[in-house]
Parts: structure tokens; C-alpha cells; sequence
């Protein structure tokens, strides 16, 4: 997700079938980027090679307060990263688990690669969930 799309990179992702929606969120970088002391990080690889580091804050009532992701691979793996931040976004982890591929579908008007932003926020909450499981049975 590299910023303003040059004729030639907007034309092919429309070709593609990439929607209008997802092109914008593409442009405007959504929830891109390293967070500062995250409460858990998780990254996961598609057997395709797309790349998801997913980071979350997670206020003490459960609730997803912040997200941001890194990504590399292939454009649609990025889009649907930065869809599922957005969804995650002031949900609690229990709502999260209900997040799916169709979710992201309807965020980004279409797209293929919505599986794999899905599984790396599943992971990562379970990640979380088992961090915190460990906390409170250490002495």
C-alpha cells in the first residue's frame, strides 16, 4: 500500500476487479503501520506467501481500541488487512470471533484475499487470550 496510484496501477487493479471502495482504501493507507506497545502481535503466512503482522491494543473490558498492520505479498492481502482493522476496531474479542471472509467481502465492495486477514485476527486473539491466561495462573 503505497499512497497515490499512478494511471497505469489504477487501470490494472480495476482490471483486476478490484472495486472503487477497495482502490480508496488502498490510496489512504488504513491502519498501515507499527504500533508502539501493542498488547499482542501476531503474524501469519497464507501457503500464497501473503504476509500479515497484526497489531492490537485491547482496553481492559476486552474491547479492540486500536489496530494496525504490516503486509507483504500481494495487494488484496494489504486491502484486506486494513478492512479487518477497521472492523475490529471498538469490538470486543468475542465479537471479533464472529468477524468473517463475507465481512471483509462487504467492507471492500470485492475482493479474493479476505480468508487471511480473518485468520490473522483469529490467531492474534487467540495469541492475546492465552497471554492473558498465562498471566494470571503465574504466582
Amino acid at each position: 500500500m503505497r499512497g497515490k496510484l499512478t494511471k497505469e496501477k489504477l487501470y490494472l487493479l480495476e482490471e483486476a476487479g478490484y472495486s472503487k471502495k477497495a482502490i480508496e482504501l488502498y490510496e489512504s493507507k488504513v491502519n498501515i503501520g507499527v504500533m508502539k506497545s501493542p498488547h499482542v502481535v501476531f503474524t501469519y503466512t497464507d501457503t500464497c506467501g501473503g504476509v500479515i503482522k497484526l497489531y492490537l491494543k485491547i482496553e481492559e473490558n476486552s474491547i479492540i481500541e486500536d489496530a494496525k498492520f504490516q503486509c507483504s505479498g500481494y495487494p488484496c492481502a494489504a486491502l484486506s488487512a486494513s478492512a479487518i482493522t477497521k472492523i475490529a476496531k471498538g469490538k470486543t474479542i468475542e465479537d471479533t470471533k464472529k468477524i468473517t471472509a463475507d465481512d471483509v467481502l462487504k467492507e471492500l465492495g470485492r475482493l479474493s484475499e479476505s480468508k487471511l486477514a480473518v485468520k490473522t485476527l483469529r490467531k492474534t486473539i487467540t495469541k492475546y487470550n492465552e497471554k492473558i491466561h498465562h498471566e494470571n495462573d503465574s504466582p
